[in-house]
């Protein structure tokens, strides 16, 4: 059956060509257009170490704070109307685990640093060319796209050893080192007491060979954690034996970091000229260093996890430390030892983070689940809901009664921390995936925060609240083209899920359809052909209710590979973007893969029908004029 009249012509000519320079601007200029139409903001999520670099200064790592994102790739998502884009956690790495989600020190990620920039004249030259050329050529997985965390944390260490060696040597005698060294010099000042934890830290894991400092001899286990006159004599001792010792080794960790933060402020200046602001990640794991810091607002022996869910079916040990409640507000309703830690952690990420950011397992937050660490499996009776469970034998004394207070932790520290650096609640993802709770489902509602709707997860758009972030995968998913063929692969062989395809694709067809199409045949073409459902998935964000899209990378740019898979290690957290991501991406749409977003808009709009469409039949003209520019 045919419903409408509204058509759009098939005789556009083809276009086997790129866009002209002088068509750019017009482009973004209708994208943006058509995205306000459907009133979509529209973000993307890339880590830093997937993004492209320039060949030449290609080290086997990305960063968004490196001068090829500044110049190219930012700018070519600010092209396709991006205006966000999320980033991982960019805190301190351990050098074993890739992963950003358990970091080792609450200090910026060093390989975010772009070795590039070192070897300017603006940073004095202090990285020599030719050391940065052998990282370059060096580098393995040239052909793969993927980084080797291995070569990367020798690498790095070794091109910032010679680099701190050369701005020592030369900041008298060189301009441009001489301003960085006042530069350095105000920054200990103001950062020595919240770093040299951090660096004493992984000077200690070296000399233990181990991370795991409750392992550690006991004086360096308690070195910030003294009880007595007679420890607080032995840690003091300690500590400045320590600092004579590892002076260097102090100092270089401060100017990393300092390193790490010029470059981030001065791409936030850059991005935000583009009209991309970046987004935060704040992991719910604690790193070592502040459970070491402050063993005392910790509680013994028991980790935060999860549940049986779709990830795992005996539930997830994460082994992440947990804040003692009776920490975190005192009895008057100020902030506890343990609060102040968590307010300085979201100050910092909201300082840093223009567009706001992503509050990872906001559950963990509201309600979390924790388990004793002192079994090897998680029964009834020692795991459960830390706040949610009063006739539980070992955590009823932590059980909440009112919403007010599952809430307070967002309402007294999260928020706040936000509001202080001009953000709002609004600005907040809340990573809700997972087993929901009656009080974590209370609070969202009650606090409106704009939770997360994943479609490989069945949600679907039309049910999508306007708060909500709406996307096809994340991190954790696989790549939309993985998922896609998983479904057409598995309903050729199970009748079961041949029925769910079929029940997808009459969905995604109600939801996408347009006034000019025959909705049986459209049904037909979704459920039999990858690239059709593909395309309705896609068109599906933008008819939702949801006011915000969110894309992963690897969707976007029509990557069919997965970068992380959660509870693996292997081959996780190393795919990376192409130097070429723009023709990768070309060639990509013509193949049928990736967003082709102009038609993706013509297809929204079109959806809407009625006064929406009329309105809008130049706009539809020239979307579907890029739409096949892009195809060709």
């Amino acid at each position: 059956m045919k419903i409408g009249s509204i058509s759009r012509k098939t005789t556009a000519p083809a276009f086997a060509r790129k866009l002209k320079e002088s068509e750019k601007q017009e482009y973004t200029k209708t994208v943006k257009q058509g995205l306000k139409v459907l009133d979509k903001e529209l973000g993307i999520i890339v880590h830093n170490s997937t993004t492209p670099s320039k060949p030449i200064e290609n080290t086997g790592i990305g960063s968004l704070l490196s001068e090829n994102a500044r110049t190219n790739f930012i700018p070519l998502l600010s092209k396709h109307g991006f205006s966000k884009i999320q980033q991982e956690p960019d805190n301190y790495r351990r050098s074993w685990n890739p992963s950003p989600y358990s970091p080792l020190t609450a200090g910026k990620n060093i390989y975010m640093i772009p070795l590039e920039k070192l070897s300017m004249e603006e940073y004095g030259n202090i990285l020599p060319l030719a050391m940065l050329n052998l990282i370059v050529e060096n580098r393995p997985n040239k052909g793969d796209n993927k980084v080797d965390f291995n070569y990367i944390v020798e690498n790095y260490d070794k091109a910032l050893r010679v680099a701190y060696s050369n701005f020592l040597r030369h900041k008298e005698d060189n301009s441009a080192i001489a301003q960085l060294a006042t530069e350095f010099d105000t920054y200990k000042t103001e950062n020595a007491e919240e770093l040299e934890p951090q660096a004493l830290f992984e000077i200690l894991s070296k000399t233990h060979k181990t991370d795991d400092w409750k392992v550690w001899p006991k004086v360096d286990r308690n070195l910030y954690n003294a009880k007595t006159e007679k420890q607080e004599a032995k840690t003091s001792e300690r500590l400045n034996q320590l600092r004579e010792t590892n002076a260097t080794e102090i100092d270089f960790y401060y100017f990393k970091q300092m390193l790490a933060e010029r470059e981030i402020e001065a791409a936030k200046a850059t991005n935000e000229k583009s009209g991309i602001r970046i987004l935060g990640d704040s992991p719910i794991a604690f790193t070592p260093v502040e459970e070491w810091q402050n063993q005392d607002i910790f509680l013994k022996d028991i980790a935060l996890g999860c549940p049986p869910d779709y990830f795992s079916a005996d539930g997830q040990r994460w082994g992440f430390a947990v804040i003692d409640p009776n920490t975190i507000f005192n009895e008057d309703g100020s902030l506890g030892a343990g609060g102040k830690l968590m307010q300085k952690r979201y100050e910092k990420m909201f300082q840093s983070s223009s567009g706001g950011a992503r509050i990872d397992h906001i559950i963990g937050l509201i309600d979390p689940f924790v388990y004793s660490t002192k079994e090897d499996k998680m029964t009834p009776e020692n795991s459960g809901r830390l706040y949610s469970s009063p006739n539980h034998k070992m955590l009823g004394k932590y059980a909440k009664s009112t919403d007010e207070e599952y809430a307070a932790i967002l309402t007294k520290i999260v928020i706040p921390a936000a509001e202080k650096y001009g953000l709002t609640k609004d600005d907040i993802i809340c990573e809700d995936l997972g087993e929901v709770t009656p009080p974590v489902a209370r609070v969202m509602e009650n606090l409106k925060l704009s939770g997360i709707a994943v479609t490989q997860f069945d949600y679907r758009g039309r049910y999508t609240a306007p708060e909500k972030i709406i996307m096809l995968g994340s991190h954790d998913n696989p790549s939309f083209i993985e998922y896609t063929q998983g479904k057409f692969d598995a309903s050729k062989t199970s009748e079961l899920d041949k029925a769910k395809l079929e029940e997808k694709a009459h969905k995604l067809a109600m939801d996408t359809c347009t006034e000019d199409d025959d909705f049986d045949e459209y049904e037909e073409k979704i459920g039999k052909d990858k690239k059709e459902f593909m395309l309705a998935s896609f068109v599906e964000l933008f008819t939702s209710p949801a006011k915000r899209v969110q894309v992963f990378f690897t969707d976007f740019f029509g990557i069919g590979k997965t970068y992380n898979k959660p509870g693996e290690t292997e081959d996780c957290w190393t795919l990376r973007m192409s130097d070429d991501i723009e023709s990768e991406y070309e060639k990509n749409l013509r193949e049928g893969n990736g967003f082709n977003l102009p038609e993706i808009l013509a297809r929204a709009i079109r959806h809407k029908g009625g006064k929406v469409s009329k309105d809008n039949m130049e706009l539809l003209a020239k979307l579907d004029k890029y739409a096949d520019i892009l195809k060709e």
